[in-house]
Parts: C-alpha cells; structure tokens; sequence
C-alpha cells in the first residue's frame, strides 16, 4: 500500500509512560521520548494502521484513525500476459 494517509490520536493526559504502544509498533512508527516518558508519533506514513499501539494502550490514550480513501494498492497483472 503506499499514498496512506492516517493519524493517530494521543491523548497525555491518562498516559502513564508504560511504554506498551512504544515497544508495540513493530515497523518504528512510535519514537520513544525519555525526558518526557512520552511516545513521538513519528514517520506517520509508514503506519501500516495494525492497531497495535491502540490495543496495547491500557489507558486508551491512543486512537489510530484511518483514512481509507487515501490508500492505493499498486498491482499489476503484466507477468501473467
């Protein structure tokens, strides 16, 4: 997929800096911030929205919105002509 536009919603107030979204995003979307204890939602449009750091939030400080119309899949048949 490429063209992905999403966001992700944080919300500070109820994250306890447990650092679960952190080490939940496999591909390095989330940054961890350690003077702060806060992630960094960084490289956005590599988010491929899995919804992990969402899940894995206990306090539900993150939302993960995608933006279907945004995404493009590139495919091609030429191989098979």
């Amino acid at each position: 997929m490429i063209f992905q536009n999403h966001t992700i919603e944080f919300d500070p107030t109820n994250c306890v800096g447990c650092k679960m979204c952190y080490q939940a995003c496999f591909i390095d979307v989330i940054q961890w911030d350690a003077e702060n204890k806060r992630p960094v939602f960084k490289y956005m449009n590599e988010c491929e929205h899995c919804n992990y750091c969402e899940v894995s939030c206990k306090k539900g400080c993150i939302k993960v919105i995608v933006n279907w119309e945004s995404q493009r899949f590139i495919q091609s048949f030429d191989m098979y002509k």
